[in-house]
C-alpha cells in the first residue's frame, strides 16, 4: 500500500457478509450483526485465515450489541434468518446470506428543506451499509474500536488489520434516500456541501479512534461515486472535498487510505485519486464495471495502489477452477507492472461462490506472484 516492492504480491478479497455467514453456519447472524461475543470480528478474521489472504477489512467497526429493550419478540423459525421485531413496529430480517433487510413502520427519508446542517453530530453515531440499514455503533471508547482490537488478537501481527469508513455522501443519502439525495445535489448544491462537510468532520472523528485503536489502513465504502450516478462534476465539485476530509485524517494518523467504489468509473479514475487516496478498488471490469486492469495499471499505478480486479460473478461465483487459474495468471500479469498490486476480486466475495475457487488465489500468488 505504501508502494515498495513486497516479495510478492499480496491477496486480500473482502468477503460479502453472506459468504462469511455460508462459510461459517454455527455463526448466528444477530451475534455477527451486532459483535457478539466478538462475532464480526471473528467471522471476517476466520475467512482470512482460511483462504490465506494477506489483510483482513473489518467492513463496520464499532457495532452496537443489540438492545434487548426495544425488542417485542424474535423468530427464529424463518428460514431467511432471524427475525427480530422492535416496539416501534420495525422489524428486521438477520439474514444467513447476505446483509440485514431492516423495515421501517415509517418511512425515515427525510426532505432537504427538513434538514439542518448544525443538527448533524460531531460524533458518529452509526454506519449506512445499504439503503434504509444502519448499524449503530457503540456509545462507550472501547466499543466504538473493538472489532479491531479483537482482530489483532485473532490474527496476530502479520496480517494487515483495515478499519472501515462510509463515504459521507452516503448519509446524505441515508437521510434522503438515493433519489431524494440525487435531486438535492442538482438543485441545493450548497446545502448538500455543507452536509457533506458536516458528515465528513464525525467520520473522521471515528477514522482518529481506529487509527489510535491499531488500524493499519482505512477503508472508504463510496459505492455511489460512480458514474451512474453522478457526473465527474458532481463528484469533483460536491463530493471529493468531502472525502478529502477523511484522506486527510487518515494521513495525519499516518495510515494509508483508499476508495471503494463500485460499478462503472472510468471516467473518473484519475479524479478519485486527485481526492488524494492512496490506493483505489474494486475496478469492476466489464460487465460489471467498465474498467480494464492494464487501462487502470497505464493511467493511476504510477500514482496508487491499486487492489483488484476479478470478476467476482462471471469469473469467481460461476468460472471453473481453470477458468479462475486462467484469469487470475493473467491478472497477476498486469498487475506486476505497477508497484503496489494487491490482487482480489473487484468487489465482494458473492455468497455462493464456491471454497475451492476462492482457494486458489493464494496458491497462484505464490506461484505467478514473486517478484
Amino acid at each position: 500500500m505504501r508502494r515498495e516492492r513486497p516479495d510478492r504480491v499480496p491477496v486480500m478479497c473482502q468477503p460479502a457478509l453472506g459468504f462469511v455467514l455460508r462459510q461459517l453456519p454455527e455463526l448466528d447472524p444477530i451475534d455477527v450483526w451486532h459483535n457478539h461475543g466478538g462475532a464480526l470480528a471473528r467471522g471476517f478474521c476466520t475467512i482470512s485465515q482460511r483462504f490465506g489472504f494477506d489483510g483482513v477489512l473489518i467492513p463496520a467497526v464499532g457495532a452496537a450489541p443489540l438492545d434487548e429493550r426495544t425488542v417485542a419478540r424474535i423468530d427464529r423459525a424463518n428460514p431467511e434468518g432471524p427475525v427480530v421485531y422492535f416496539k416501534n413496529g420495525d422489524s428486521c430480517v438477520y439474514c444467513r446470506n447476505d446483509l440485514p433487510r431492516y423495515t421501517h413502520a415509517v418511512p425515515p427519508e427525510r426532505e432537504i428543506a427538513d434538514l439542518d446542517p448544525a443538527a448533524v453530530a460531531e460524533r458518529l453515531a452509526y454506519h449506512p451499509p445499504s439503503t434504509r440499514l444502519r448499524m449503530w455503533i457503540a456509545p462507550d471508547a472501547a466499543g466504538r474500536v473493538a472489532e479491531l482490537r479483537q482482530a489483532r488478537t485473532f490474527v496476530g501481527p502479520d496480517v494487515s488489520v483495515h478499519g472501515a469508513l462510509y463515504s459521507p455522501e452516503d448519509y446524505l443519502i441515508d437521510l434522503m434516500g438515493a433519489d431524494g439525495a440525487m435531486v438535492a445535489l442538482l438543485t441545493e448544491p450548497e446545502k448538500c456541501r455543507e452536509l457533506l462537510q458536516r458528515f465528513a468532520r464525525a467520520v473522521a472523528g471515528h477514522a482518529r479512534e481506529q487509527i489510535a485503536a491499531g488500524a493499519d489502513a482505512l477503508n472508504v465504502s463510496a459505492p455511489w461515486s460512480g458514474q451512474n450516478f453522478m457526473s465527474p462534476a458532481m463528484y469533483r465539485d460536491l463530493i471529493a472535498p468531502a472525502q478529502a476530509v477523511l484522506v486527510t485524517a487518515a494521513r495525519a494518523g499516518g495510515v494509508p487510505s483508499y476508495c471503494h467504489a463500485c460499478g462503472a468509473i472510468g471516467d473518473r479514475l484519475e479524479t478519485i485519486i486527485d481526492t488524494g487516496f492512496d490506493g483505489i478498488e474494486c475496478l469492476d471490469p466489464p460487465p460489471l464495471g467498465n474498467v480494464e486492469l492494464a487501462d487502470a495499471v497505464r493511467r493511476i499505478g504510477h500514482r496508487a495502489f491499486i487492489k483488484g480486479n476479478i470478476d467476482p460473478v462471471h469469473t469467481l461465483l460461476k468460472g471453473t477452477p481453470d477458468q479462475v487459474r486462467a484469469d487470475v495468471i493473467r491478472r497477476l500479469e498486469i498487475g506486476m507492472q505497477a508497484p503496489g498490486f494487491i490482487l482480489s476480486t473487484a468487489c465482494a466475495i458473492a455468497p455462493d461462490t464456491p471454497a475451492e475457487n476462492v482457494m486458489l488465489l493464494r496458491e497462484l500468488a505464490e506461484k505467478y506472484g514473486r517478484y
